[in-house]
């Protein structure tokens, strides 16, 4: 799988009724992969698709965020934007909602510890687009 697929796997499981799109945009440097709404919310999200995880629990883990995506996504999140970077792999999920997660090193054996599956991510952009609590 790659990230493309990982996106395409995300997104055939999310109802209808969230909009989504996926952006590729090659005029404005470091906007995040996909929108999504809902009758509760907006949400960004940056994906990072990981073939395989270092084998080593103390290697860092890059993700190839560059620097126009981490000042993109910092900005949206503190204009008060539900942002997110997305870490895929065949091992499970990380989801990083903030600025200080997206930009402190992350071993592998942090991913491991924070891993959740794909239904957990699934249901956080639900929650997140539809929730109006």
């Amino acid at each position: 799988m790659n990230e493309h697929g990982f996106i395409r796997s995300v997104h055939r499981q999310l109802p209808d009724e969230i909009y989504k799109w996926k952006i590729n945009d090659n005029f404005q440097g470091g906007v995040a992969d996909t929108y999504y709404s809902g009758k509760g919310g907006d949400l960004w999200i940056e994906y990072k698709y990981l073939k395989v995880l270092p084998k080593r629990p103390s290697t860092e883990i890059k993700t190839s965020l560059s620097t126009q995506q981490r000042v993109w996504l910092t900005d949206r999140h503190n204009e008060g934007r539900a942002v997110a970077v997305v870490i895929g792999s065949p091992s499970g999920i990380v989801l990083l909602t903030s600025p200080d997660e997206w930009n402190t090193p992350l071993t592998c054996a942090d991913f491991i510890r924070t891993a959740i599956d794909k239904q957990r991510l699934v249901s956080y952009i639900v929650e997140t687009t539809t929730s109006t609590t």
